[in-house]
């Protein structure tokens, strides 16, 4: 029924030319599935899936050829994948949200026009904000003045990073909701603008630029103040370090700004300390609430057993750490904290995941959910072999609200390249990360 539904979307919309008909044929069934598997009414898929034709296909850019290196390579997905999609759940909701992430790529990205990628997004977005209801501008827009790089700067910037350093410096993610409503964030990577201006952090440019967006519903200080009092607690190039800011194109009190941290939490332990940040959040009731989930989750997706510390047990290879989102609202004196769990580090299948996954939502009340979960992933990504490979699930996101109760995210690659690629892109972030850290403690 959606293959059908999307060759007849193709059909009446059209295509301008190749790149866009591989990017529809790579993602949209997917995405038309997984709308589906979470029971989107016709109509909404209709509707999402002509809108993402309408917008997104054409902002993918240029297609992969075999062989040939692209002057630009996007990577919102560690294998190279220009697009990731995405399921949150609620708990106490049986409705599920579809989403997912690109990376807006022109046709002169890599080029000394627009080496780092910089104009596809800002195209995209102020084209969609003629068509999309409450897409509001006035923070991207503050963030763009504060993070991009005129052109001219590359050669510069570029011979100071490690090799095989991505330069992507802006993420594009989009909610799809019921009755047809779109919600935009958008990701900025700090990272250039660090290398290029010799600011002492990658903090001091978060911070410095989210506070501009103070305004009528209040400021962000007192719980950027209360972030940075945490990571201030750890001695100089020991700590969590922020490597990622993201924004809500929302004009509401709720506009979040969310910093992303790249940490050292490697165990139950050190993730609990992640999510109090320290103990600074452990005052209200939710959060112990949310601790308690926490730690009946982490066995199950790490199938550790009765006779493993579970609080300290280290989880993931050397090198590898959760990571995690601290929320901000105008006016909010305490962030609101998300944990980054990267599955795809686990050792083992998508479908062990699958497994550890249906357990946890039969457990939390949702047994239909766990029951079609592997079933409906095999039907969004048929050339996936959950049962042999893994890489399908990128990320699970982990959080506890008083409204929601537990709420995650399970992030998909498309496995645009094929399922057998072997290459992670990010390890150059890696690499970057570590020559830096190391100029910062010594």
């Amino acid at each position: 029924m959606t293959e059908a539904r999307c060759e007849s979307i193709a059909q009446d919309l059209g295509f301008t030319n190749q790149d866009e008909e591989f990017w529809w044929r790579a993602t949209a069934p997917s995405l038309g599935e997984l709308l589906a598997s979470c029971e989107y009414s016709a109509e909404e898929q209709l509707g999402h899936l002509r809108w993402y034709h309408r917008f997104i296909i054409a902002a993918l850019g240029p297609r992969p050829i075999a062989g040939k290196k692209p002057l630009f390579q996007p990577c919102p997905v560690f294998d190279g994948s220009a697009c990731e999609l995405s399921i949150n759940f609620k708990e106490r909701s049986q409705s599920r949200t579809i989403r997912f992430t690109i990376e807006a790529t022109g046709y002169e990205a890599g080029t000394p026009t627009d080496p780092f990628n910089q104009e596809a997004s800002k195209l995209l977005l102020r084209d969609m904000a003629s068509q999309v209801a409450n897409l509001d501008l006035h923070h991207f827009d503050i963030f763009v003045n504060d993070f991009f790089l005129p052109a001219g700067t590359a050669e510069s910037v570029v011979k100071r990073l490690p090799p095989d350093t991505p330069l992507s410096q802006v993420w594009l993610a989009f909610d799809l909701f019921r009755g047809g409503k779109i919600m935009a964030k958008v990701y900025f990577m700090p990272i250039l603008q660090w290398v290029h201006s010799g600011a002492p952090t990658t903090k001091y440019l978060v911070f410095a630029t989210a506070r501009k967006c103070n305004g009528e519903y209040g400021t962000y200080d007192a719980a950027i103040d209360l972030l940075d009092d945490y990571l201030e607690s750890f001695p100089a190039g020991q700590g969590p370090t922020v490597e990622m800011v993201a924004i809500d194109c929302l004009d509401s009190p709720d506009s979040r700004i969310k910093m992303y941290l790249r940490t050292g939490a490697n165990t139950l332990a050190r993730a609990k300390d992640l999510m109090t940040l320290g103990g600074r959040l452990s005052g209200k009731e939710y959060v112990q609430a949310g601790l308690a989930a926490l730690a009946e989750l982490w066995p199950l997706l790490f199938r550790l057993g009765p006779d493993d510390d579970i609080e300290n047990f280290e989880v993931f290879p050397p090198g590898s750490y959760c990571g995690c989102a601290v929320e901000t609202k105008p006016g909010h004196a305490l962030p609101e904290t998300k944990l980054h769990i990267p599955v795809r580090k686990i050792q083992g299948t998508d479908a062990q995941i699958c497994d550890s996954l249906a357990v946890w939502f039969k457990r939390r009340g949702h047994a239909e959910f766990a029951a079609a979960y592997q079933a409906d992933l095999e039907t969004a990504f048929p050339r996936h072999n959950l049962h042999a490979e893994s890489g399908t699930h990128t990320f699970i996101s982990f959080s506890y609200t008083q409204r929601t109760g537990v709420y995650m995210t399970m992030y998909y690659s498309t496995k645009i390249f094929g399922a057998h690629v072997k290459e992670d892109i990010w390890e150059g972030y890696d690499n970057m990360w570590k020559a830096k850290r190391q100029t910062l403690s010594g």
